[in-house]
């Protein structure tokens, strides 16, 4: 359609939309959108709309064969279950008998009948359309007719729908099969059906009256898909765009601050204000500090200033240890100093109630007409290994420096995250708390850390967005460079509840969640241990090429799990080609499994081990290689492995520290992850050998086969969003 048809089909459209609202009527019946579809291009049936016996034959001759007949009236929108449907009317005595019992069946809710052709479908989908609160316009495609309630096998995405995206759709229902050749039936023409799915996500996005649209059925008519049957219902109050500041925060000063002041400093590490000092100087912040406290004094060998602006300069960063009724006034000083960014950690704003929200709202509105980049309220700090900076309090946080960073809405997640990666040598870039979102939250982080060059893959605890749009857009275009794992909470009822509390998070439906974060290409997650382990995996491996997995074991049974872990999470055994299995004879014992998962037979030992991972990383059938109970086998004889508290060895021994730097080697030059599972836990999950890539070692099989998929799933999705990446 040229552009002077698009402008002449939008405002045909919009006048039927606002002729229908002016008249008081909730929804267009049937014809009318109908109308609406074929003005979009989607298939309609042939028809026509009558009053009375008469005109119903003459219009079901004119169309010709068998029709179907339908009830039609302002208060009538399921007209099967009411018995207004009759299919397969053929011939004038027929059509007026049939006129007559939907008159009898409808009575005074009878406008006119709907007289169409019959499509002769063989399969039956749904094409549907509603109104998310946070993620605007979600397009939905199922199972049609009664088995779309009975089944329930709905898939959902966000509109506009890109061409890819519309392509991926149909292909995820659990049915997928009744869409190729089925039962003698040809396919279904995709191209078509890719159309119908962008068109009424753009009907949507075009006339935001409508609040809902439901094509149930889609019949498929020799492979083509026609919207047989149609309704349309309209908004009495159209859903507001949430309101976006003119200010455009600079987190520049807040993760790179080349000074700070600690607003509430102590000298009592179990104050906040205190301990977060004490971390921040210990941590080995590479800027300048002041500490600021109304009585002065000295903390921990630095002056502290009685004021804000008794400070010798401006610096670039506040930390706020204050109470809530302070923040306002504090972030007031902070602008008229010429301070850039600021912290918030205190509670008792939005998470709250309704005063607590306004109170949030006047301290967003102080920073932002002060020139102040505001992160909180509500969170824990932040940490950045950037400059050195670990400004949390309550606790001792020093994480390793590395390239992955995590934003979260939960303080405490934050805390335990970052501490659990200190705990196990993961490295850390950024750790940003963003609380209540007052200003800045998880959107402008991920904006942010998509250009950040220390980044190389971020972390997201998130309990909800209020502005979903605008998230996705953020995440589609960070993707696009690096990967974003995202750890979900309030998906459930109760779950949404606690995060409301918790936090004031706006946490939507999970099904939308899902179909927004599969769109803008993010890893989803429903554990911390996940997310961390695969954050691990994303910013310290390689990416596989694809989806042939090589299972190398020192004993049986751990391989036939991991077997079958990879089978539950899609992953391919890879086929060993004859020339490796002639390689691996010369090495392994005769009766080594002589398949994948290949079981070295508690052979790993010496040399043997390291020579069979070689030629099994550089076999060009094999995309990834899970190395099992290799690593970590138990203390015998007078083998004696120092071990920690908990039961984990202390570390590597001297072979294991061998085969590390094997596998980062492998890694580096066959561009292809190795991910390890260990017999007995050992302390530690990343190892940094110097090179490009650092070994991983996760907990068990699932943890493997979990990573592998997600990893290629990420980098099939980010390949084929960018072609040239």
């Amino acid at each position: 359609m040229d552009t002077r048809s698009q402008a002449l089909g939008f405002a045909a459209v919009q006048q039927l939309i606002s002729a229908a609202l002016a008249s008081g009527a909730t929804a267009l019946d049937e014809r009318q959108s109908k109308q609406v579809f074929a003005t979009y291009g989607i298939p309609v049936p042939a028809g026509a709309l009558v009053r009375g016996e008469a005109e119903a034959v003459a219009a079901a001759m004119r169309i010709g064969g068998k029709v179907v007949m339908k009830g039609v009236g302002g208060e009538i929108h399921h007209k099967t279950e009411a018995g207004l449907v009759v299919l397969g009317v053929e011939g004038a005595e027929a059509v007026a008998e049939t006129y007559r019992l939907l008159e009898e069946r409808a009575g005074d809710a009878l406008e006119a009948v709907l007289v169409e052709q019959m499509v002769a479908g063989n399969r039956e989908f749904m094409v549907g359309m509603k109104r998310d609160s946070v993620f605007g316009p979600v397009v939905a495609f199922g199972l049609g007719g009664v088995l779309t309630e009975a089944l329930g096998d709905v898939v959902l995405g966000l509109a506009p729908l890109d061409d890819q995206d519309a392509a991926e759709l149909p292909d995820l229902i659990k049915a997928k099969r009744l869409l190729g050749v089925f039962r003698g039936y040809p396919p279904v023409d995709r191209a078509e059906l890719g159309k119908i799915l962008q068109a009424v996500g753009q009907i949507a996005l075009d006339h935001p009256e409508i609040a809902e649209i439901d094509i149930n059925p889609v019949l498929v008519e020799g492979g083509r898909p026609v919207a047989a049957d149609a309704l349309i219902i309209l908004a009495r109050e159209q859903t507001k765009e949430p309101r976006r500041s003119a200010f455009v925060p600079d987190l520049k000063p807040l993760v790179a601050p080349r000074s700070m002041a600690v607003v509430g400093a102590s000298g009592d590490i179990t104050k906040w204000g205190g301990s977060a000092l004490k971390n921040i100087l210990d941590g080995g912040y590479t800027g300048t500090v002041y500490p600021v406290n109304p009585r002065g004094g000295e903390f921990f060998g630095l002056k502290a200033y009685t004021s804000i602006e008794d400070l010798p300069e401006a610096p670039d960063l506040a930390l706020l240890a204050v109470g809530g009724h302070q923040v306002a006034a504090m972030l007031e000083q902070c602008g008229r100093k010429g301070i850039k960014a600021a912290i918030a950690i205190a509670a008792g704003f939005s998470e709250t109630g309704a005063s607590g929200v306004e109170a949030e709202q006047e301290i967003a509105r102080i920073a932002s007409e002060g020139g102040v980049t505001l992160m909180g309220p509500n969170c824990m700090g932040m940490v950045s290994n950037e400059v050195s900076l670990h400004a949390v309090g309550f606790v001792v946080l020093h994480p390793l420096k590395g390239t992955l960073s995590f934003v979260s809405q939960s303080g405490n997640i934050g805390v335990q995250t970052t501490n659990f990666c200190q705990r196990r040598n993961i490295g850390i870039d950024k750790f940003l708390s963003v609380g209540n979102e007052a200003q800045i939250g998880v959107t402008e982080a991920l904006d942010y850390l998509r250009d950040d060059p220390n980044t190389t893959c971020i972390m997201m605890y998130v309990e909800g967005v209020d502005d979903g749009r605008r998230f996705l857009e953020a995440a589609r275009r960070t993707t696009a460079v690096k990967p974003v794992v995202v750890l979900r909470a309030g998906l459930t009822e109760f779950g949404s509840r606690a995060a409301a509390s918790h936090t004031g998070a706006m946490a939507g439906s999970a099904a939308v969640w899902e179909a927004a974060a599969r769109q803008a290409g993010i890893v989803t997650c429903t554990s911390s241990q996940d997310v961390i382990e695969l954050g691990a995996c994303l910013a310290y491996n390689p990416l596989p090429k694809g989806r042939r997995v090589a299972i190398v074991t020192n004993g049986g049974g751990a391989g036939v799990m991991a077997a079958d872990e990879a089978a539950r999470h899609g992953l391919q055994l890879a086929e060993f080609p004859p020339e490796l299995y002639e390689a691996l004879d010369e090495i392994l014992p005769p009766y080594w499994s002589r398949q994948n998962p290949l079981d070295m037979v508690t052979a790993a030992g010496g040399d043997v081990g390291p020579r069979v991972l070689r030629l099994v990383a550089e076999c060009d059938a094999v995309d990834a290689v899970v190395v099992l109970s290799t690593l970590g086998i138990p203390t015998s004889g007078s083998n004696v492995r120092p071990t920690c508290d908990d039961g984990e060895y202390a570390g590597l021994s001297p072979w294991e520290t061998e085969f590390i730097d094997l596998i980062a080697e492998l890694m580096e030059t066959t561009d292809k992850p190795i991910i390890n599972v260990p017999d007995t836990p050992i302390r530690g999950s990343v190892f940094d050998r110097g090179r490009r890539y650092h070994p991983i070692v996760l907990t068990s099989p699932r943890s493997a086969a979990l990573a592998l998929d997600r990893m290629e799933w990420y980098a099939t999705r980010r390949c084929d969003r960018n072609p040239l990446s």
